[in-house]
């Protein structure tokens, strides 16, 4: 017995053997919740301490505040330069990401998906938990007590080596049955090396017990907290997987973005070279005495305020380069490029009340919301259960040795044992407070339907947005471009009739801002519509991210590419 408690005390394993189970655990809740598609990694990794003690238990925590004299601030001079700070880049080696690659790294090192990560880890955690307090417990105490007593100036001493070995288990539908060993070693070791004489008795029993509720406490109530146990590890898959499409669309907007500011650089630089094309001319007029000085500056002026603009442009796509380093997990210092990268993202055919029907029974927050309504019906009945009176089962059996008998093993003895059956009940007299949890549950059960009609609602609501979002970026793309294509024609006759002398400098000027202001209004619509294409996907609940962070184009939304033909055996 007491070899088996000592392997029982070490079948715990380790915390890496934890971490595969509960791996595995998500990965098969996964595959049911959301099918083999919807399986990703889950994994959480393990902190690392530092390897010094003494601030982790400093009661008063250092605080560094310099005074003003010894802060570093300096007044500038003409050898400082703004790129100073760039030296840190220099020792990381330069990244380039197109859209692949930068979900590949954001999958890997973003700090909310780590968290959602382990948001998902430790409802797994919960769930083992409950499994383990619901499954057979072992428990085992050894103990060892010394005893003495004075009697005529000398000690009687005694020592008392006890193990004590108990079982428990929980059952189905309420109560627990529990059976335990205990065997006083000392006292057989003593029988053993002592003495034979028939007095000496032996100190070993089994014991069993069993407590069995039949009103309050019993049925299916019993095994609420289990049953919300496994319903939170799906809904925890589900809040993950519907994090995981979202982040996608996030950082898959973002990429967009950056791509309509690279191309907002390249039109503000195309429009400074048309200005500084004019500006030369101007000049050369100038100098000739053709026209007076102040048109010339004035050109020369335009030339000054789009570089300026174009400054300012660039330091927004540093600024917008900086917070995307942050939220995927990248040294701010990191240089990085972002590649250009054609993706196709086609317009879906828009019929709202199917989007609106897909998007009803496919969002995965709407379906948790409505399984919540499920769990306040179960709240509503436990309380319920609750007002009840106690009425109960119990019974116990004890197993001893037999006392009357020389023995050097354990020898049970029936007559030496003994057995209780009971019945207890208590009337419900006071139930003040469980009527108050009851009347709570009801309320609950209330907000709960409440809310699942508001965010079905929302979701249609949502769609009928995303819908409209689609068909206004659609025509704002064709408006623009058609925008584009006007603004070069009137540039370009501009340009002619200039050459001819019949058109002042200041016409070219607002042609030049025309057509970049255009430029932009149609990068910019393009990038409302992808975006509006992946928000209309996100909201109908049909996106769909594989385990690495790729898009799944549902149904034919995306044909599929041909696939070659297979050989001809023989041919």
């Amino acid at each position: 017995m007491t070899l088996s408690a000592v392997l029982l005390g070490g079948c715990y394993g380790s915390v890496t053997d934890l971490d595969r189970e509960v791996s595995n655990m998500i990965a098969e809740r996964q595959r049911l919740t959301l099918g083999h598609q919807g399986v990703s990694d889950a994994q959480a990794g393990l902190p690392a301490l530092s390897g010094s003690s003494i601030g982790r238990y400093a009661e008063n925590p250092a605080t560094f505040n310099p005074a003003a004299a010894d802060l570093p601030a300096r007044p500038a001079d003409e050898t400082d330069s703004a790129d100073d700070d760039t030296s840190l880049s220099f020792e990381l080696e330069p990244v380039e990401f197109d859209l692949p690659a930068l979900l590949a790294y954001s999958i890997e090192h973003a700090p909310e998906y780590r968290s959602e990560k382990e948001a998902l880890f430790l409802a797994t955690l919960s769930l083992i938990i409950e499994r383990h307090a619901w499954g057979p417990r072992f428990f085992n105490t050894l103990s060892a007590d010394v005893s003495g007593t004075p009697e005529s100036g000398d000690f009687d001493t005694a020592l008392d080596i006890v193990n004590d070995f108990t079982l428990t288990q929980r059952l189905p539908y309420g109560g627990d049955i529990s059976v335990s060993a205990l065997v006083n070693y000392t006292n057989l070791l003593q029988r053993a090396s002592t003495t034979t004489a028939a007095d000496d008795a032996q100190d070993a029993s089994i014991n069993a017990s069993i407590d069995l509720p039949l009103l309050r406490g019993s049925g299916q109530v019993a095994r609420e907290d289990l049953i919300q146990a496994e319903r939170d590890l799906v809904y925890a898959a589900r809040e993950f997987e519907r994090f995981r499409r979202e982040f996608f669309v996030d950082i898959s907007n973002t990429y967009f973005g950056l791509l309509r500011q690279q191309q907002s650089i390249t039109n503000q630089q195309q429009q400074i070279d048309g200005l500084m094309r004019l500006a030369e001319e101007q000049r050369d007029k100038h100098k000739a005495g053709q026209i007076p000085g102040f048109e010339a500056d004035d050109a020369e002026a335009q030339v000054l305020f789009g570089r300026s603009d174009l400054a300012d442009v660039v330091d927004s796509y540093g600024s917008s380069l900086d917070a995307l380093k942050l939220r995927i997990g990248m040294p701010v210092e990191q240089p990085l490029t972002i590649v250009p990268v054609e993706i196709r993202v086609p317009s879906p055919a828009l019929d709202t009340v199917e989007s609106i029907a897909i998007g009803q029974s496919a969002r995965l927050d709407l379906q948790t919301t409505k399984d919540e309504v499920e769990d306040a019906e179960r709240g509503v009945l436990v309380a319920k259960n609750q007002l009840r009176g106690d009425l109960g089962l119990n019974a116990s059996a004890s197993l001893r040795t037999d006392s009357n008998r020389e023995v050097g093993g354990a020898d049970f003895e029936l007559s030496d044992s003994d057995y209780r059956v009971g019945v207890e009940y208590s009337p419900p007299l006071d139930r003040k407070t469980e009527l108050a949890q009851y009347r709570s549950a009801l309320i609950s059960l209330e907000r709960a339907e409440r809310t699942y009609r508001v965010e079905r609602d929302r979701v249609a609501l949502d769609i009928r947005d995303a819908s409209r979002e689609i068909e206004r970026a659609t025509l704002t793309l064709e408006l623009q471009a058609q925008n584009v294509t006007l603004a070069e024609k009137r540039l370009e006759n501009i340009k002619i009739l200039r050459r001819r002398g019949d058109v002042q400098p200041r016409r070219i000027i607002e042609a030049e801002e025309d057509l970049l202001d255009a430029r932009n209004r149609r990068d910019q619509a393009q990038t409302d519509l992808q975006t509006s294409v992946l928000d209309y996907l996100l909201q109908t609940g049909q996106m769909r991210v594989d385990g690495d962070g790729r898009w799944l184009a549902p149904g034919t939304l995306v044909p599929a590419e041909p696939r070659p033909e297979a050989p001809v055996p023989g041919a």
